[in-house]
């Protein structure tokens, strides 16, 4: 027999959908954060045979889609119960982790790939090529198969299931039955503004690429969070979105640059065991170094003030 609360949920406007209605300011707010976490789900379930098949591009979407997710259920927490929704939450936090290793890895071979093409043919000494290609080689093949053998296991089977069961029984609040312009506008602005006071730290940080990358987290959370607004906010929700989402990829180039100093310092010790010279490794890791700077350099035009 069905609980009270049940009942109401299979009842409520904001839970059964619009049959299709566009989404409006005057939507119910439950019914267009719904509509946005359904897309990320038909996206997931979309590139989940594509990933299968090595198709390009594939884990980086499915990864988006289950950020996108998880950030709605986040910044939405007064729309759709939080306490609810939050152990879906870290299983798409474990997705998007597991996914994120084989998309990670291309990322960073494209990156040194694309900096050793930059240092000039007479300066650079020794088998560089070699030692990267090699390194992410392996690196690429155990990733893929980490993604692989989480998208055939039962913690995923089971994630699907639970994001299935979301959609189709939701835990929305009584604020979802609210008009979406108004109970939508609030969640935003303070995502926008955890955004700005994650900026605004980063100056004075002791550990700056930790505060940075705190940043491009708070980035994703406003950029999401807008986008999932949008049909109802309007043109607002779509500049915060834009500007979150420059500031995004301008703080993850400079996470990427982290990371491939990382790597090329472990291939430089490599080298240096095996009694190559590691002049090469020390250009390309200056190179990345100056892109950071450089980014760092940048970031003031984003700031804004923190009420």
């Amino acid at each position: 027999m069905a609980t009270r609360r049940e009942t109401k949920r299979k009842h409520d406007p904001a839970a059964a959908g619009t049959a299709g209605l566009p989404l409006t300011p005057q939507s119910p707010a439950g019914e267009v954060v719904l509509a946005y976490v359904r897309e990320q789900v038909a996206a997931i379930s979309r590139y989940d045979p594509l990933i299968r098949r090595d198709a390009p591009d594939a884990v980086h979407q499915m990864r988006v889609a289950t950020r996108r997710a998880r950030s709605a259920l986040q910044a939405f927490g007064t729309i759709v119960e939080r306490e609810a929704t939050r152990p879906l939450g870290e299983e798409l936090k474990w997705l998007g982790a597991t996914l994120g290793e084989a998309r990670d890895t291309e990322v960073l071979l494209t990156r040194l790939t694309a900096e050793f093409d930059a240092v000039p043919s007479a300066l650079v000494v020794g088998p560089v090529a070699a030692r990267v290609n090699d390194y992410f080689t392996d690196e690429l093949a155990r990733a893929g198969e980490t993604a692989l053998g989480a998208l055939d296991g039962q913690r995923y089977a089971h994630l699907r299931e639970n994001l299935n069961a979301l959609l189709a029984d939701p835990p929305l609040t009584q604020r979802a039955r609210r008009r979406a312009g108004e109970a939508l506008a609030g969640p935003v602005r303070r995502a926008e503004r955890r955004l700005q006071r994650a900026l605004a730290a980063v100056p004075g940080a002791e550990d700056r690429d930790t505060a940075i990358h705190e940043a491009r987290k708070a980035a994703k959370r406003a950029r999401y969070a807008a986008e999932a607004a949008a049909p109802a906010l309007g043109g607002a929700a779509r500049r915060q979105a834009e500007q979150a989402k420059e500031l995004q990829q301008l703080l993850g180039d400079h996470h990427d640059s982290v990371v491939a100093r990382t790597v090329l310092l472990d291939l430089a010790g490599e080298a240096r065991e095996g009694g190559e010279d590691t002049f090469t490794y020390g250009l390309m890791y200056q190179g990345q170094a100056c892109q950071a700077a450089e980014i760092e350099r940048a970031l003031p035009r984003f700031a804004a003030p923190v009420n």
